[in-house]
C-alpha cells in the first residue's frame, strides 16, 4: 500500500486547469487571471476584466493597436481564439441577417498561406443584394472603383508580359475584358497610357507599402546586400533580405556605377549611396554584403565601418571565389593597372588555358555535359575573363573553368573511347564515308585522350580547381539559398588554403603562389561578422581561431554598440562579460559530454541553424542574444539581382529602350516584388517555432525589444 503512495519529494500538480496562453496576448502580467485588472500590452489602457479571459477577449477586438498587430502576423501565427471569435461574430450576423431578410453581402478574407493578412472584423463590401427573379448585375457606382482598377493593372503588370505592356499603344486581354463585363458593363479597361502612368504610380506605392510592412512584420533586422552588372555601363543592384523569410530578397533600386577609374573616388561614391538606400529604409538595417571583385571594395568597407559602428559590412564570398578562378587562369585579371606587375603569377598559367581549350573540344563529345554550372550563369563576360589561347581561339575563364571539371569522365579514357565508339554506336545507319569520318576521328580522340601527361595534367588541375567547385556549388543553391553558414567562411578559406598546402602534385612555387592567392580572396571578404559568428556558433566555439586573432575577435565582441549605434554602458559589458562566458560554458559541455543528443545533431548537420539557436535558446543570455541575431542574419553571398529579376520574366534592357528610366525602373520594382511578397508570405517564416514555443511566451517583447525590430 505504501509503494502505491506518491512519493514526498515528487512535485504535485497544480490545483485547478492551467491558465490559457491567451493571456500572453492581453498583457505581460504573470498570472493575470488572478488579478481584476491590468493594462492592455497594446493600447496600454487599464481594463477591468474581473479575472474572466472573455471580457478581455472583448477588449482585444476593440483594440485597434491589437488589431494592427493581429493584421501583420503571417497566418500560421494567428491565435486560434481570434479565429473562433472572428467565426462566431460572423454566424451571429448572418443569423440576425437571415431572420431579418436581405442585406449586402460580407466578404470574408481567410487566413491562407499566401497571405500575411488575416481575417477583419466584418468588413462590408457594398453590393447589390440579389433580386426576386435572379441575380443583379452590379453597377459601377457600387464599387470601389479605382480599387478596382489596381487590382485589374496589378494583374496585367505581374502577369503580361513584358514586351506586350511597353509597346505598341493597345494590349489585348479579350477574355479578361469580358469576365469583368459580364460582373460590370459599366466598367472600361484602362487605357495604355492610363495604365503605364497613374495605375503604375498607384501600384507602385501600394507595393512599396507591403515591402515596408514585410521588412517591419519580420522577428529580425533587414540585411542589404549590391552587385553589379556591366549591361549598358556599370549599374549597381540593392537588394534586402529578411533571414527569418527563407532567403527571398526584395529587388530596393538600381542605379549607375561609378565610371571614374580612380579607386578612392568610387569608394567615396559607393560609401555614400549605400548610406543613402539605408536612410530610405524605415526598417533597422544590420549591414550590407558588397562585391569584393573590384579595387576600391575594401576602402568603401572602411569608410562604411566609420560610419555605420554598430552595422556589419563584408565581401561576396561567391564574388571572391570566381575571382580566385580567374586569377588562377590570369594572373592580372581584374587587378588594378597599378597591382599588374605585383600580381601572383602561377608557373602553370600559360599551360593550364592550352589544356583549357582541349578540355573544351572534348567535352563536346560527352553525353552528358553542362552548358554551364549555376554560379557561372550570372558570372560577366567582359575583357578581363577572355583567354587568348592561340592566335585564332579564345575563350572565357569561366568557359575553360567548367571544360576541365566536366572532363574528369576522361580519368577513365578506356570507358569513354568504349561508349563513344562502340562497333554498334558508329556502323548502324551510316553509309562508307561516314565511317571513315568516324575512324579517322576516333584516331584523333584517342591519340589526345592517350597521349602523354594528359591524365597526369587532368588529375592535377581537377585537384586545383575541384575544392573551389565544391565551395561554389554550396553558395548557389536554389532560389539564392546558400547551404553554407556565414560561421564557415573563415575557416572555409584556410582549409582551402591547407588543401593546396599539402597537394602532393603541386611543386612548391605552385603551392604558395595558390596560397597567397587564397588568402587575398579572404582578406578581401572577411568582416568582423564572420569572425564573430565563428566564435558565437554553437557547433564550432572559435576552434583553431589563432590565439591573438581570438583575443581581438572577443575584444570586437565585448566592444559591440547597440543596435542603435550607441555604445554599451559599463553595466551592460559586464553582462555581456558574463553571458558570455555562460555560453561558452554551456556550449561546450554540449559539445563535448552530449555530442550524441539528438539537439546537438540537429545543430552540427545544420538542420537548426545558429540563428534558430540563438532565437529560441539565446533567450538566458539577452545581451548576447541581440548581438548574435544582428549577426547571424548577415548573408554569405550578395543575392543575385539578375537571377531575381530574370526569374520574374523582366528584360531590363528592353524596357530601357522602350522606357523612360523611371517607367522602367517603377515596373521592374512591381513586377519582381510581387512575386518575392508572394513567395514570402506563401512559405512564411523560419522563426515561426520561436513565437509559439511555451518557454518564451513571456520573453517575446524583450526578445524584438533587444533587437529592436
Amino acid at each position: 500500500m505504501a509503494a502505491s503512495l506518491p512519493s514526498g519529494d515528487a512535485p504535485r500538480r497544480p490545483r485547478g486547469r492551467p491558465p490559457s496562453r491567451s493571456w500572453a496576448f492581453f498583457t505581460t502580467l504573470v498570472e493575470p487571471q488572478k488579478l481584476p485588472s491590468a493594462t492592455c500590452r497594446h493600447c496600454q489602457q487599464l481594463v477591468n476584466y474581473h479575472k474572466k479571459w472573455g471580457q478581455a477577449r472583448t477588449h482585444l477586438m476593440k483594440c485597434a493597436q491589437f488589431l494592427r498587430f493581429i493584421d501583420a502576423l503571417p497566418p500560421s501565427e494567428v491565435p486560434e481564439w481570434y479565429l473562433a471569435e472572428i467565426n462566431r461574430r460572423q454566424q451571429s450576423v448572418g443569423l440576425i441577417r437571415s431572420n431579418s431578410g436581405p442585406f449586402p453581402a460580407v466578404q470574408t478574407q481567410i487566413p491562407t498561406q499566401t497571405s500575411f493578412k488575416t481575417i477583419q472584423p466584418i468588413v462590408p463590401i457594398s453590393m447589390v443584394p440579389n433580386g426576386q427573379n435572379g441575380s443583379t448585375t452590379a453597377t459601377i457606382g457600387q464599387l470601389d472603383e479605382k480599387k478596382f482598377e489596381e487590382n485589374v493593372a496589378m494583374h496585367l503588370f505581374t502577369t503580361m508580359n513584358v514586351d506586350q505592356l511597353v509597346e505598341g499603344d493597345e494590349f489585348q486581354v479579350p477574355f479578361l475584358v469580358q469576365a469583368i463585363q459580364a460582373y460590370s458593363r459599366e466598367f472600361a479597361m484602362p487605357s495604355k497610357e492610363k495604365l503605364m502612368t497613374e495605375l503604375l504610380n498607384r501600384c507602385f506605392e501600394s507595393v512599396k507599402g507591403r515591402v515596408d510592412g514585410f521588412f517591419k512584420s519580420g522577428l529580425v533586422p533587414v540585411s542589404l546586400s549590391m552587385d553589379s552588372t556591366m549591361e549598358d555601363g556599370v549599374a549597381v543592384n540593392y537588394m534586402a533580405n529578411l533571414a527569418s523569410s527563407d532567403n527571398l530578397p526584395i529587388f530596393l533600386e538600381s542605379v549607375k556605377g561609378p565610371t571614374s577609374g580612380d579607386a578612392g573616388a568610387d569608394a567615396e561614391w559607393t560609401a555614400r549611396d549605400v548610406a543613402r538606400v539605408v536612410g530610405k529604409l524605415s526598417s533597422l538595417v544590420t549591414g550590407c554584403v558588397l562585391p569584393c571583385s573590384v579595387p576600391q571594395s575594401r576602402q568603401t568597407r572602411e569608410i562604411l565601418e566609420k560610419q555605420f559602428p554598430a552595422m556589419y559590412f563584408h565581401g561576396c564570398m561567391r564574388d571572391a571565389l570566381l575571382a580566385l578562378v580567374r586569377r588562377i587562369f590570369v594572373p592580372s585579371s581584374g587587378a588594378p593597372d597599378t597591382e599588374r606587375k605585383r600580381s601572383v603569377t602561377l608557373p602553370f598559367s600559360q599551360d593550364l588555358q592550352q589544356f583549357a581549350l582541349q578540355c573544351a573540344d572534348l567535352i563536346f563529345f560527352l553525353p552528358r555535359r553542362h552548358e554551364k554550372f549555376p554560379y557561372l550563369r550570372e558570372a560577366a563576360n567582359s575583357a578581363q575573363n577572355t583567354m587568348h589561347v592561340t592566335v585564332r581561339r579564345r575563350l572565357t575563364v569561366e568557359d575553360g573553368f567548367s571544360a576541365i571539371l566536366q572532363a574528369e569522365p576522361f580519368l577513365d579514357a578506356d570507358s569513354v573511347l568504349n561508349q563513344l565508339f562502340a562497333d554498334e554506336n558508329c556502323s548502324d545507319g551510316l553509309h562508307e564515308h561516314h565511317l571513315a569520318s568516324a575512324a579517322h576521328l576516333q584516331t584523333q580522340f584517342t591519340r589526345i585522350v592517350r597521349g602523354p601527361q594528359f591524365v597526369e595534367k587532368l588529375r592535377k588541375y581537377l585537384e586545383i580547381l575541384r575544392p573551389v567547385h565544391a565551395l561554389l556549388s554550396a553558395l548557389s543553391g536554389e532560389a539564392n539559398s546558400t547551404t553554407l553558414p556565414l560561421s564557415e567562411v573563415y575557416s572555409s578559406f584556410s582549409q582551402l588554403a591547407q588543401q593546396y598546402a599539402t597537394n602532393t602534385s603541386l611543386q612548391p612555387e605552385e603551392k604558395a603562389g595558390l596560397q597567397t592567392l587564397v588568402r587575398q580572396q579572404q582578406e578581401n571578404v572577411l568582416g568582423p561578422a564572420h569572425l564573430l559568428a565563428y566564435l558565437l556558433d554553437p557547433v564550432l566555439l572559435g576552434e583553431n581561431l589563432p590565439v591573438d586573432t581570438k583575443a581581438d575577435v572577443e575584444q570586437k565582441l565585448m566592444s559591440s554598440c547597440r543596435a542603435d549605434g550607441s555604445p554599451l554602458s559599463d553595466t551592460d559589458k559586464e553582462a555581456l562579460y558574463t553571458q558570455y562566458m555562460d555560453f561558452r560554458k554551456v556550449a561546450y559541455n554540449q559539445k563535448t559530454n552530449r555530442a550524441e543528443t539528438l539537439v546537438f545533431r540537429t545543430l552540427k548537420e545544420r538542420k537548426k541553424s545558429s540563428l534558430q539557436f540563438w532565437f529560441t535558446d539565446g533567450a538566458k543570455w539577452p545581451a548576447l542574444q541581440a548581438i548574435a541575431c544582428r549577426i547571424f542574419v548577415m548573408p554569405v553571398c550578395a543575392f543575385s539581382s539578375t537571377r531575381v529579376i530574370a526569374e520574374s520574366t523582366v528584360d531590363p534592357l528592353l524596357l530601357r529602350e522602350k522606357t523612360d528610366p523611371l517607367t522602367s525602373a517603377k515596373l521592374t520594382y512591381v513586377r519582381v516584388n510581387a512575386r518575392q511578397l508572394q513567395l514570402a508570405e506563401a512559405t512564411g517564416s523560419v522563426l515561426t517555432p520561436a513565437v509559439h514555443n511555451p518557454q518564451l511566451e513571456s520573453d517575446v517583447k524583450v526578445i524584438t525589444a533587444s533587437m529592436v525590430v
